[in-house]
């Protein structure tokens, strides 16, 4: 044999076995691609609750399933916890039974074991087209993009306003430089393809709360109220499971407070529905007061508007409708005089009570000592004299020595004593005047 022909030989034998091992290789080389996508689920909120909350997963245009379809996990409050969906993919194994190689069930077979017949024995069997070592193959398994949406299930708080984020992911799977499947997972938020994103459902707990206040008002009709009284009152829930403010014991809240505004404490809802309270003020012993009886009710209803629970508060007694839960008290002490009711504020407070008194004079006038001057004065006023002296009196004030005198005669009720003088003079003056206009009147009437 020529060296060129030797030559050809060996080089076609090396071709082939190089396409041997290649062969050998692709057989070799398990050709698919595992796959796991992460998430994780937080319960914010300062008084948030645990729940569980199911996250689920959902195959897009014929994309191959996950192991899992959903998970399920106990969010704990104030805590995060993560889990992910899981793909082990599979190239199968064996062949489908087909129908004629089938069992039935029911019926009993003989089989050989060690060479002899044994009857009374059942023969392990599987229906056409179940496993009998058979495993269908799954998973990713060619290359190719392949698309998921994986969503939160809402839980049945209401208080929680729930994650509903939709989140597109998509498994890209590719072949590596050994020839085998591998698998890259990306997430976007609500199908914005611009930006990758961790799966991450954030639960916020956002309970509406509420918090009436009490005002106490004391009405002084004698006497001045001593300041250091308390007053008493309890809110009641029509059921104890209603929320109540922190201190409650079995569904009653009592506070103590004096004169203006306390709060019971706020009354956090977390579920939609309708909750009644009542108001009443304990009457206590202090003494010369009278207490406000006065019942109220407090109706309380929440709905979930926009994702968020609202609380609608309305304050009633009767069939009358109040904005503000106030209650009355009167202080009347017997001997005392009464005292002025001019309303006076405070901070945070209104109240009726003032505890500054009118100023009095020491001088009592005797009852007798003015009976003569007032009959006088009477038979004065009656006559012709006194019609005189009121028509002049009219026609003084309304003229410009009125508006002198009244000048005059406020300035001296300030007590200022260099205007006495002034004071004198103008009342001669005045007098004089007078004189002329009645002499004048006179006259005329003749």
């Amino acid at each position: 044999m020529s060296r060129v022909l030797r030559k050809n030989y060996i080089g076609a034998f090396m071709v082939m076995l190089f396409a041997l091992l290649l062969n050998i290789c692709a057989f070799a080389a398990e050709y698919k691609a595992d796959a796991e996508v992460p998430f994780s689920v937080t319960m914010k909120g300062e008084k948030a609750s645990s729940e569980k909350m199911t996250i689920t997963i959902t195959p897009i245009d014929g994309a191959p399933e996950f192991d899992q379809d959903s998970i399920t996990v106990d969010a704990k409050k104030g805590e995060t916890v993560k889990d992910k969906f899981t793909m082990t993919s599979s190239v199968g194994s064996s062949s489908p039974i087909d129908e004629s190689s089938a069992y039935d069930e029911s019926a009993e077979y003989m089989y050989e074991s060690d060479g002899a017949y044994e009857s009374g024995a059942t023969y392990e069997s599987g229906a056409a087209g179940e496993t009998g070592g058979y495993e269908e193959p799954k998973g990713f398994l060619e290359p190719g993009d392949y698309e998921y949406e994986v969503r939160q299930i809402s839980g049945n708080t209401d208080a929680y306003v729930y994650d509903d984020t939709v989140y597109r992911v998509i498994v890209a799977v590719r072949n590596n430089e050994d020839y085998n499947l591998e698998a890259t997972v990306v997430a976007y938020k609500n199908g914005d393809k611009k930006a990758k994103q961790d799966i991450e459902f954030v639960n916020v707990y956002e309970p509406c709360l509420t918090d009436p206040p009490v005002r106490k008002v004391v009405v002084e009709d004698e006497g001045t109220a001593p300041d250091d009284v308390k007053f008493t009152f309890s809110m009641k829930a029509d059921d104890k499971t209603y929320p109540m403010p922190e201190g409650s014991v079995d569904g009653v809240k009592t506070i103590e407070t004096g004169v203006g505004e306390v709060e019971f404490g706020n009354m956090y809802y977390e579920k939609v529905g309708t909750y009644t309270y009542s108001v009443v003020e304990k009457k206590g012993d202090a003494a010369s007061f009278t207490y406000d009886e006065t019942q109220y009710t407090i109706k309380v209803v929440v709905e979930k508007k926009d994702g968020k629970l609202e609380a609608t508060r309305t304050i009633y007694s009767g069939d009358k409708t109040f904005d503000e839960i106030v209650f009355e008290n009167h202080y009347a002490k017997a001997g005392e005089k009464k005292n002025d009711t001019t309303p006076g504020t405070t901070s945070g407070s209104s109240t009726t009570k003032d505890n500054s008194k009118k100023h009095e004079s020491d001088y009592v006038p005797d009852p007798g000592s003015g009976s003569v001057l007032g009959a006088v004065r009477d038979a004065i006023e009656d006559g012709p004299v006194g019609q005189v002296l009121g028509a002049a009196r009219d026609l003084v004030e309304d003229g410009p020595i009125g508006q002198v005198l009244g000048a005059v005669r406020g300035a001296t009720r300030t007590g200022d004593n260099s205007f006495m003088m002034v004071s004198g003079l103008c009342f001669l003056a005045a007098l004089a005047v007078l004189l002329g206009w009645i002499k004048a009147f006179l006259k005329r009437s003749r």
